[in-house]
């Protein structure tokens, strides 16, 4: 892969999601439209500027050595134990799912105190729900059997 692919792939991304955005612009009133359409046009300019540099750049270059395979041998686990984690988010609540996730997460990274992880996992979860829930006003999911 060429070293200027991955810039490549972000324009390109970047441009669709743009794209996304803008065909909402519509059904923003229209005196409030001004300051959407701006930043749009911004992002817009960046995203295509991106997208040009990056294809100048990707022509003149040869092909290099990557780590695609190895990365993905380490990526892919984590997507899947996030996936599970969403999953068993709105079965057995907000902290019982995040405390574990974050300590099965600590694991796999190597985290190297086992008790740091569990003060780490718990605290943070703790911090998360209260600032979430007390502040914010946003309502975790919770377990039918524990009420937090």
């Amino acid at each position: 892969m060429k070293k200027s692919m991955p810039d490549v792939i972000c324009a390109a991304v970047l441009l669709i999601f743009l794209t996304t955005v803008a065909v909402q612009v519509p059904a923003i009133p229209k005196v409030s439209r001004a300051y959407p359409i701006f930043l749009l046009a911004v992002a817009y300019l960046m995203g295509i500027w991106l997208l040009v540099k990056s294809l100048r750049r990707l022509k003149h270059e040869e092909k290099q050595e990557t780590e695609v395979i190895a990365q993905t041998k380490i990526i892919l686990p984590y997507c899947v134990m996030i996936a599970l984690y969403l999953f068993l988010m709105s079965r057995i609540g907000y902290v019982v799912s995040t405390v574990v996730f974050m300590m099965v997460s600590l694991l796999y990274l190597k985290f190297k105190s086992k008790i740091g992880m569990v003060i780490i996992s718990i605290v943070t979860t703790i911090l998360i729900y209260l600032m979430f829930s007390n502040f914010l006003g946003v309502i975790l999911p919770r377990a039918a059997w524990f009420r937090f």
